[in-house]
């Protein structure tokens, strides 16, 4: 049951005409990491691919990003029991947020409970930070 547990990222992609970016769920499996590794660890990887997505230069966005990773929405998936928990921070930057979560986990909705965790939460300067740096409006 581990690779359907561990930490996500939501990462912003450029969206074609409005300006805002779509969103998806970006799982440790996807970046190659252990359902025990954190954010933290994480975090070089996924500062790797929104450089590819926004086809900025992956060095010097590290170098800007290199601490925020608080700046995009995130969370985890455990099983401590027979259930799966799905840890938040309450700020999915998508109305469907959480199925989007329990697809990208592969869970069914009724082996999952929900559970709000400040320690999830985006920060607000890691977030502007973020969003300079890939020039997309505040969310």
């Amino acid at each position: 049951m581990a690779k359907r547990t561990g930490g996500y990222y939501w990462l912003p992609a450029p969206s074609p005409g409005n300006g805002s970016p779509s969103w998806s769920v970006m799982t440790r499996r996807q970046l190659g990491f252990d359902a025990e590794t954190g954010h933290v660890e994480m975090w070089d990887a996924v500062v790797d691919r929104l450089a590819a997505l926004w086809r900025k230069d992956a060095t010097a966005l590290r170098r800007t990003l290199g601490n925020c990773s608080y700046g995009l929405p995130r969370g985890r998936v455990t099983r401590p029991e027979k259930r799966f928990l799905v840890l938040h921070g309450d700020d999915w930057p998508r109305a469907d947020g959480l199925e989007r979560v329990l697809l990208a986990f592969g869970l069914d909705p009724r082996a999952a409970k929900v559970i709000f965790d400040e320690h999830e939460r985006t920060m607000r300067e890691d977030r502007i930070t973020l969003g300079g740096a890939l020039e997309i409006p505040a969310f």
